[in-house]
């Protein structure tokens, strides 16, 4: 039993010593760069040649530290080349330059008075809007943008109530006329009693055509419906505004706290509320209309007009984010605002790295223009920054596709 009991120890010792030379083979076969990147090299090979790997007194891991400083390709995002093209990634190299100063206020977009018109009743009754018609909607001139119809409104059918009006008229008419013709009446009643019949008349035979259309006062978009389908309507009532759509206004609303920044204001990007596109108002042709030195406050807000040209994109009426610009500063590093994606609370974007590897960073913001956010920290000049598809290349990244560590034979 002795003898047993010693063979199985000895068996124990000659596992463990196995064990411990293994983990000193793997030990130096394989290892780690300081940047991440696992190296598998034969070292009884290095012993050998160590002269074929001496490059200008630097060792190639060396150099090859050096050429990959900053970056862990360990992290680096894997999508092909055709399908960055596919679905629109593009790319941006970044470059230090002017980005001007900003102060984002509220606003909205007005149409000038002159620009527009106003389509009204020319009788009472139920309206009924045309399919599609609503705030924003384009329309052309004297197109149909709802009708009015006497039938089924409550309170009984407003043409036998026209009839009996008129009726009455006329029985009032026919008894002034003998009266008048006899000098027992004056011309004044007479007059007004001819008036009231053939007004009656006239809302008689407005009645009888059965439904009206209300037409569009212009070419142009609507800007604001005063009345909805199914609402009853008298004679000349207001049913919508309707924009020439060509000339805008983009009114500001600069809190008083920023009254000292109104004179050094040039020029302005907006972003309508209902739309992910900002625009500038000198692109469109547009030029700031205020006076900031006579500007007066109202209800502690100051008020500046800006006036551009409509691209067709833009429909009155609607509020907008609106980022007055003044002097600019030198040496700013900026992205579009496209270029940056959040991810768990994080500003980040990503760069390209060699044909179909992207690598993610995250970033610290500073002001923006509307368009383009600068970065503090987190980039370096000359990097290729995705500025379209960043969401794609998120994707990618979020599916598991991360490229493993470079493993260099030797």
């Amino acid at each position: 039993m002795k003898s047993i009991i010693a063979m199985n120890k000895s068996n124990i010792k000659i596992s463990l010593l196995i064990f411990a030379a293994l983990a000193w083979s793997g030990s130096t076969v394989s290892c780690v760069h300081s940047n991440g990147k696992e190296h598998t090299e034969s070292h009884d090979h290095h012993d050998e040649d160590d002269d074929d790997h001496d490059h200008d007194g630097h060792s190639e891991e060396e150099q090859h530290e050096e050429g990959h400083e900053g970056h862990d390709h360990s992290q680096l995002i894997e999508l092909k080349a055709n399908s960055a093209e596919k679905f629109g990634v593009m790319i941006e190299r970044i470059v230090p330059s002017a980005f001007s100063n900003v102060t984002l206020v509220s606003g909205m977009i007005e149409s000038k008075a002159s620009d527009e018109g106003i389509a009204t009743t020319t009788r009472s009754g139920l309206l009924t809007l045309s399919p599609n018609i609503n705030v924003g909607v384009k329309v052309s001139a004297g197109s149909s943008l709802g009708t009015i119809s006497a039938s089924n409104v409550q309170g009984g059918d407003p043409t036998v109530q026209a009839v009996a009006a008129r009726n009455a008229a006329k029985r009032e008419l026919d008894r002034l006329k003998p009266l008048h013709e006899d000098g027992i009446v004056s011309t004044e009643e007479y007059n007004n009693a001819l008036r009231a019949y053939e007004e009656a008349e006239a809302s008689l035979k407005l009645l009888k055509q059965g439904s009206v259309n209300v037409n569009s006062p212009k070419t142009g978009v609507i800007t604001q419906l005063f009345a909805k389908s199914g609402e009853y309507v008298e004679i000349g009532q207001r049913i919508a505004a309707v924009s020439g759509n060509t000339s805008l206004t983009l009114r500001a609303d600069v809190p008083e706290k920023y009254i000292t920044l109104l004179s050094g204001i040039t020029d302005a990007n907006f972003r309508p509320a209902s739309s992910e596109a900002t625009y500038n108002v000198k692109e469109l042709g547009g030029k700031i209309i205020s006076n900031p030195g006579s500007a007066v406050a109202e209800n502690g807000y100051i008020p500046l007009y800006f006036t551009f040209t409509n691209n067709g994109a833009v429909a009155p009426g609607a509020f907008a984010e609106v980022y007055l610009i003044s002097e600019s500063r030198g040496n700013v590093l900026s992205v579009p605002k496209e270029a940056i994606v959040e991810i768990s609370g994080n500003k980040c974007v990503y760069t390209a790295h060699g044909e179909g590897h992207f690598m993610k960073h995250v970033v610290t913001t500073g002001a923006t223009d509307g368009k383009r956010i600068e970065i503090l920290s987190g980039l370096e000049p000359d990097e290729e920054v995705v500025v379209k598809g960043a969401q794609v290349v998120r994707m990618a990244e979020t599916s598991a596709t991360a490229v493993p560590g470079h493993t260099h034979n030797h």
